[in-house]
């Protein structure tokens, strides 16, 4: 495991790529395309064009090798949802003089709930009528199931320990050394070695179905009109075969619980009896692992979820 190639291209190098793919395509005049978003892996545009479809959401993907699975991602996922998800209209992929990987999809409606905080100013009606919605379509999802666990495309596990447990021996090996260069803090290794001394146990309890998940279900990648209606959910990442739970820890992310998302599909939904100490693990190797894949450590998330591991733990003496 290791960090995968992030191409060097600027903002405003990617915007003027994505404007030329735009018009070899569908060979249209570019009339207006700017910066709408982005994080480690990628830059978002908006483009009007004039031919339909006329605006298109453009994402140049930095990161090497997950252009055309995010566009499969979008289609497996949207094949069967209760919220709307973008539909690709096309895959392009780097050559010489572009070299950048792009997907364009579907402009959809909205904000996302994280950056737009005015959203939490709504009632608490309105939150839970959101959390509601966005747990009902999260669950639609965790209903769609195959007979092996894994990543969308190689789902070849029989159980779900058969692919997560070297997984996170992987991420914890990699915690290490760069705990080691000084690059992670003691703190977080500690208490991923203290969980994993307690894996056996956390894990107790076996994972009889791979469900579908979305990957990343944070409030970043959930779409609302300013009153808390859904109206789209975008950027999966690394959709799987897997565990249901394994996507739970998501909902609890950034603000995810000032909209009671995670209490919510507990509250609807049945869990298993450790849920909370599983979705604590989950949570924390995750946010490793993405430091480790994007070398982007964002400590205002995995403070807290060092926190909440050590916390978890502790209730059961571990």
């Amino acid at each position: 495991m290791h960090q995968k190639a992030i191409r060097p291209v600027s903002k405003d190098a990617a915007r003027d790529y994505a404007k030329a793919v735009l018009e070899q395509t569908y060979h249209a005049k570019v009339n207006r395309i700017r910066y709408v978003g982005g994080g480690s892996f990628g830059y978002v545009y908006k483009a009007e064009i004039d031919k339909a479809p006329f605006t298109v959401i453009m994402k140049a993907c930095r990161t090497e090798g997950i252009c055309e699975r995010e566009a499969r991602e979008l289609a497996l996922l949207g094949a069967d949802t209760l919220i709307k998800i973008p539909r690709v209209y096309f895959t392009f992929l780097a050559t010489d003089e572009i070299p950048v990987d792009f997907i364009a999809m579907e402009c959809v409606a909205g904000t996302n709930c994280f950056t737009d905080f005015v959203k939490l100013l709504n009632s608490k009606k309105a939150k839970a009528r959101f959390a509601d919605e966005v747990t009902t379509a999260v669950h639609h999802w965790h209903e769609r199931t195959n007979d092996k666990f894994g990543l969308i495309g190689n789902a070849v596990y029989d159980d779900w320990l058969d692919f997560y447990r070297p997984f996170a021996a992987d991420i914890l090996e990699c915690a290490r050394d760069l705990a080691k260069s000084g690059k992670l803090e003691k703190n977080v290794l500690a208490a991923m070695e203290r969980a994993r001394a307690a894996f056996d146990f956390i894990f107790s309890e076996k994972v009889e179905t791979a469900c579908l998940i979305h990957g990343d279900m944070n409030v970043m990648n959930i779409m609302s009109d300013r009153r808390l209606r859904p109206t789209a959910i975008i950027d999966p990442l690394e959709s799987k075969w897997a565990d249901r739970e394994y996507e739970l820890f998501q909902l609890r992310n950034l603000t995810g619980d000032r909209f009671g998302l995670y209490d919510t599909y507990k509250a609807k939904y049945p869990v298993s009896e450790k849920c909370d100490l599983k979705t604590a693990f989950y949570a924390l190797y995750h946010e490793v692992y993405a430091f480790i894949i994007s070398g982007t450590k964002v400590n205002s998330i995995l403070m807290p979820l060092v926190k909440r591991m050590n916390r978890e733990l502790d209730k059961y003496g571990l």
